[in-house]
């Protein structure tokens, strides 16, 4: 099988197919893969991060990685809700799940690392990094693919996992929707006065959703989205200033953050693809949906779509049959829409003013926490379990 995107879904994948009994895999990517040696233990503030579910912990464990990862995690014990200025606060907890964790943080430089090791470990893996696919041609038995270099590979399944301006999907006739927010994300790493216990913080304020999301040591990562105008203002403030505006929006629990790592953002551009099976081929990752930020969802969605996908063909004698590939895409369907949709309305959600709304969704939020039999189920859902 080839899988054309060497990225985190793209490895993933790889070793999902790999442990469902699939044949050789050739994983292509366009930038290089080389496996450096471990990164630094010393803390880093300018390291994006991925906020990994329980179910997706699970899955790591499958495949022997769950161990190597949390060495380089923060365990996330409690996801605290609030809105700014509201009463209504809702608390899960991994207790109440018979849980030890609810999930995990970790920089995606450890969770590349990880990955890449498995990869590199499997002799029935090939790596092609750096390289490019420069076209694709459909045969009667899956398809032919050609690099740059002028080599050609025959695969009897072809996935595109090549983020969310694919060239492979538009190669392969699918079309994607796209839809601009009109908003960014500001992502820093942070640190702490004190021990972040575990929590993870969802805050919504006025502007946007602010997360804060518990790391190795005593820091966070900041994930705080608001309209492109408002996050340009954030890119311009000096760290004192903005941490002084961070503080004064946090939950009154929450450590005091002290300093703050290096400032990216990146627009939160929403795509869709129209279809995610054609005969032979599957679109999976990035390529297939993108979510916005909020309750760290990306992920951990397209972990339960890689893991189906591998189950359904790894050891099948054609894999890339399209009813076989239509029963994945059906399987996924309510999972991604529901996922997808409360990804996109949840900030709106909170940022209307209307008083008997405001009042309405607040009270929805001590209902979360008094009756733990709403919070479980939803704290299952997020976990993927």
């Amino acid at each position: 099988m080839l899988i054309v995107g060497g990225g985190m879904a793209g490895a993933m994948l790889a070793l999902l197919l790999r442990h469902h009994g699939s044949g050789p895999v050739t994983l292509v990517e366009s930038h290089p893969l080389t496996l450096p040696d471990a990164p630094p233990l010393t803390p880093s503030f300018d390291a994006r991060s991925t906020a990994l579910s329980a179910g997706t912990l699970q899955v790591l464990d499958m495949l022997g990685l769950g161990q190597a990862l949390r060495e380089h995690a923060a365990a996330i014990h409690t996801v605290h809700v609030s809105r700014q200025s509201r009463l209504g606060i809702t608390r899960m907890r991994a207790e109440e799940e018979g849980l030890s964790q609810l999930g995990a943080v970790v920089e995606n430089r450890w969770l590349g690392y990880v990955l890449l090791q498995a990869v590199y470990a499997d002799p029935a893996i090939t790596v092609r990094a750096p390289a490019r696919l420069t076209g694709i041609r459909r045969r009667v038995d899956g398809y032919e693919a050609t690099l740059d270099d002028g080599d050609t590979l025959h695969t009897p399944l072809l996935i595109a996992a090549d983020g969310a301006n694919s060239q492979t999907r538009e190669w392969l006739g699918i079309s994607a929707r796209r839809t601009d927010l009109g908003h960014d994300a500001l992502i820093a790493n942070l640190a702490l006065d004190g021990d972040h216990q575990g929590i993870a913080y969802e805050r919504f304020l006025n502007q946007g959703p602010l997360a804060l999301l518990p790391l190795p040591g005593q820091r966070v990562a900041l994930v705080w989205t608001g309209p492109r105008a408002q996050v340009d203002d954030w890119m311009q403030q000096d760290d004192d200033t903005l941490l002084t505006t961070l503080n004064e929006c946090r939950p009154a629990d929450a450590p005091m953050l002290t300093a703050m790592g290096q400032r990216q953002r990146y627009p939160l551009v929403l795509s869709h693809a129209c279809a995610q099976a054609v005969p032979f081929a599957v679109v999976v990752g990035n390529a297939a949906h993108t979510l916005h930020p909020v309750a760290g969802q990306g992920f951990n969605l397209t972990v339960r779509d890689l893991t189906l996908l591998a189950e359904q063909v790894g050891g099948a004698q054609n894999p890339g049959d399209l009813t076989r590939l239509n029963a994945y895409v059906e399987a996924r369907e309510a999972d991604q829409a529901l996922i997808g949709q409360a990804s996109r309305w949840l900030p709106e959600l909170f940022r209307v003013q209307q008083p008997l709304f405001a009042h309405t969704r607040q009270l929805g939020l001590v209902a979360l926490d008094i009756f733990p039999g709403l919070r479980r189920g939803f704290a299952r859902r997020a976990m993927g379990l």
